[in-house]
């Protein structure tokens, strides 16, 4: 198997992953929202990685020292926005629905998260390379517009026609712009985490290579649940939802959300495995193939939940376009990553 073909279905596994995470919110009977994404994501950031790496790459911490406060304070510090990223789509995704705040968060993290390690590795990618990823990106930028013209007409037929205005919407728009300017820190960190990967590989040796991707992760996850610990661990202490944590038949939503960790870990590690198949553009092309075919991925579930029932000809039409751009958009990237 060609290694542009396993980096592309890892990727694929980190998509459907990525895309399902969501289902947690949606199911729910006892835990709000603070008590869902804490408890996934701590077992996604502590526990899964610490076993993973425990089992996968013996002298993982000698790597981490190895790389130096420096390095791991600045990937620390991409983590930590990748956790607001969650916290502000989570408030985002309450004002305007799943459809519009979705589109949002992932366009603009698209063309952060790719672009930035585009010009950071620019000089060492061909000139025709260049041109097939931009235009790449473009498409799947255009493809989430779509997305979310289509997330707005079909919210906007639910709602007798009510046009989106006032505060409360301009308030949930920016918590989105907002997300999916610092949720774009998971990608910057990881491409930033190269030089921990290097020093896994002199440790551990090339044969390790592919599982070496595993500890660029370790401080990513570290500044993630940080920010989570603070600021939903905060908010429960005020709202009094930690109780949640004992109430009465909360263990079916504890089992949910604790299993739906493992489904954020799958969302990422194969991820970086896939980049590191990709070669040279795995961070460009990896991150925008990850969230195109997620967002298919969650708009597949959607269909299947009945989210798009009674919807209208053109919202039906806007969704159809999206899906089209954005699948000829993973096709150009694929392309573009073969001409690297």
């Amino acid at each position: 198997m060609s290694a542009i073909l396993t980096g592309f279905l890892f990727i694929l596994l980190a998509a459907v992953a990525g895309g399902a995470f969501g289902l947690q919110y949606r199911v729910m009977r006892v835990y709000k929202v603070e008590n869902t994404s804490l408890l996934s994501m701590f077992c996604a950031t502590v526990p899964i990685p610490l076993i993973a790496c425990w089992l996968l790459l013996p002298g993982w911490t000698q790597a981490i020292a190895r790389a130096g406060l420096a390095a791991n304070a600045v990937v620390f510090v991409f983590g930590f926005c990748w956790g607001l990223g969650a916290i502000t789509y989570a408030y985002g995704f309450n004002l305007l629905g799943m459809a519009l705040a979705a589109s949002l968060l992932k366009g603009i993290s698209i063309a952060i998260g790719s672009g930035v390690p585009l010009l950071r590795h620019w000089e060492r990618i061909a000139p025709p390379a260049r041109v097939a990823v931009i235009a790449g990106l473009g498409a799947l930028i255009v493809g989430t517009a779509f997305a979310g013209m289509a997330g707005i007409e079909r919210e906007r037929e639910l709602e007798g026609g009510r046009k989106a205005g006032g505060r409360i919407f301009w308030i949930g728009f920016t918590m989105c712009v907002l997300s999916g300017v610092i949720s774009a820190g998971a990608n910057l960190g990881y491409d930033r985490a190269d030089v921990i990967e290097e020093a896994m590989t002199t440790i551990a040796g090339r044969d390790l290579a592919w599982r070496a991707t595993l500890v660029r992760w370790m401080p990513m996850y570290w500044g993630g649940i940080t920010a989570l610990i603070i600021f939903m661990g905060g908010a429960m202490i005020l709202n009094g939802t930690w109780r949640n944590y004992f109430a009465r038949r909360s263990g079916r939503d504890f089992a949910i959300s604790s299993s739906m960790g493992g489904v954020h870990f799958l969302a990422q590690i194969p991820y970086g495995v896939g980049a590191y198949y990709l070669g040279k553009l795995g961070t460009t092309v990896g991150w925008g193939l990850n969230i195109g075919m997620a967002l298919i991925v969650a708009t597949s579930i959607g269909f299947l939940q009945g989210e798009w029932k009674g919807a209208s000809r053109r919202a039906l039409h806007y969704l159809q376009g999206a899906i089209v751009i954005l699948v000829g958009a993973i096709v150009l990237l694929s392309y573009a990553n073969s001409l690297a």
